[in-house]
């Protein structure tokens, strides 16, 4: 089991079942600098601060509104599910947007300091009224096809995701898009379901991620209420699950999940699903959930190439100008990011942010100059990312074994081994903590990862010939 602080527990009688907000929320940022990476985190993550709100919520201030909008869409789901995993008093957490006068005090409620302002007025941002679309979550016009761009890279998940809107039965069914983090699949389910809400066939979309449905099912469960769950996700027409992955290897949650899409299925009901990982590298427990997850429609949706960056970079400059009306992105500095920006669409738009709070916040001008500095804060170098997913295809076809395999129970030499150099790799090139990578090897904890770092590291400063592998999966990853 992965450690964890001591919880609150519902009569919060002991003070060591108590903990402070503080304490969760330093729980909450550590585990989200692990999922959401070193560059995002800083770039919109790190600035967030809690407060306590009216004894039953908590407050996660953003330092500005084009930050909180940002955080509500991206991270918000996340950052409630965490909270509710690390304090069991049942708070609810509301995410807001610093006010004018929490901005003038520092978090200990002294006056703070506000820096001496430039000569030229900085850009103001302009409100808009929020609009709702009942369950659906909606977010202006961010998540739409229309601010989905398209190129080679994605057209095909573009066009499969347009031909489930209104067909009904749907041509194929469940829908299966899966890629690495970042380039869109959250952003191409939320487009279904804002079409599917707003078109002429008066159709029920409802957009979950893993981690809401897993929670909304634990709770459920916790009350004795199931009924009042299943019909929530099944009185619809299109149901889209984001996340997919987060259900695999938990086996009440995967039977009351295969059941629910079943059961859409039956009555000709559109099933939308999304992951980081193809349906048959899934590591499920459940065959009868593998197969029917196999039998549908899958598409990988692939990292952009420079023109669709490009494209990409435009409508989120175009998008911005909604906050920032007189915001001005050179041409020659939307070439620079979409070139230098190579890993994913999220990535790049974090980037842009981080761009826009240091000129148009502080009324300067966009420039090479300016956008260098941010991306030496920020440390990126431009460098391809390697991602977990990367290395478990890398090892899995040196070591001529599968990656289900590689994430499964399985424990005989010839997938422990690969099994071993594949963890060993996640630590050392990629930036995902030690529980993060113990989930993506077949919900493992973070002692396995740490044995299977500890053999491999022995056995290369041994001189064992496994040295020779690891170089060449290395040279693969890089090159």
């Amino acid at each position: 089991m992965v450690s964890r602080p001591i919880l609150a527990n519902q009569s919060g009688h002991s003070a060591a079942n108590n903990p402070s907000v503080d304490d969760v929320w330093r729980e909450v940022r550590a585990r989200l600098k692990g999922e959401y990476g070193p560059t995002v985190f800083s770039s919109e993550l790190a600035r967030l601060r809690v407060r306590d709100g009216d004894g039953k919520s908590v407050v996660v201030v953003a330092p500005t509104a084009f930050s909180k909008a940002w955080v509500e869409d991206h991270a918000g789901a996340r950052i409630r599910a965490l909270w509710a995993s690390f304090d069991e008093s049942g708070r609810s957490v509301l995410i807001e947007a610093e006010s004018a006068k929490e901005a003038t005090r520092d978090v200990t409620g002294n006056a703070a300091v506000l820096p001496r302002q430039k000569p030229s007025e900085p850009l103001k941002p302009v409100s808009r009224a929020p609009d709702g679309l009942g369950k659906v979550r909606r977010s202006g016009d961010r998540f739409t096809f229309d601010t989905f761009m398209v190129g080679p890279s994605n057209e095909l998940a573009a066009a499969a995701a347009r031909s489930v809107i209104n067909a009904s039965p749907s041509p194929f069914n469940p829908a299966f898009f899966y890629g690495d983090y970042g380039v869109g699949k959250t952003h191409l389910l939320n487009a279904i379901a804002h079409a599917v809400e707003l078109g002429s066939s008066k159709r029920k979309a409802l957009y979950l991620t893993a981690e809401e449905f897993l929670s909304g099912f634990v709770s459920a469960m916790r009350a004795r209420d199931t009924i009042a769950f299943k019909d929530s996700v099944r009185n619809v027409d299109v149901l889209l699950i984001d996340d997919v992955h987060f259900i695999a290897g938990k086996p009440k949650t995967e039977d009351e999940f295969l059941h629910t899409i079943a059961s859409l299925m039956a009555d000709d009901r559109q099933v939308i699903l999304a992951s980081h990982s193809a349906p048959g590298d899934l590591p499920v427990c459940d065959p009868r959930l593998a197969s029917l997850l196999r039998g549908g429609f899958a598409c990988q949706v692939m990292k952009p190439d420079l023109d669709l960056r490009r494209k990409i970079l435009d409508c989120k400059i175009a998008q911005a100008r909604g906050h920032y009306p007189e915001l001005d992105v050179p041409e020659a500095v939307r070439d620079f990011l979409a070139a230098r920006i190579t890993t994913s669409a999220r990535e790049l738009e974090g980037v842009l942010n981080n761009v826009i709070a240091r000129t148009a916040l502080m009324g300067r001008d966009v420039t090479l100059e300016t956008v260098e500095d941010a991306l030496r804060d920020l440390a990126i170098t431009g460098e391809r990312k390697i991602s977990v997913d990367d290395i478990q295809r890398a090892v899995a076809l040196r070591f001529n074994v599968k990656v289900t395999d590689m994430v499964s129970k399985r424990r005989n030499k010839a997938i422990v081994t690969p099994r071993h150099v594949a963890m060993y790799l996640a630590k050392t090139m990629t930036t995902r903590s030690l529980p993060d990578i113990g989930r993506r090897f077949g919900g493992r904890d973070h002692s396995t990862v740490i044995h299977a770092v500890n053999k491999v590291t022995a056995l290369l400063e041994a001189g064992d010939p496994l040295n020779a592998q690891v170089d060449r999966i290395i040279q693969d990853l890089k090159g």
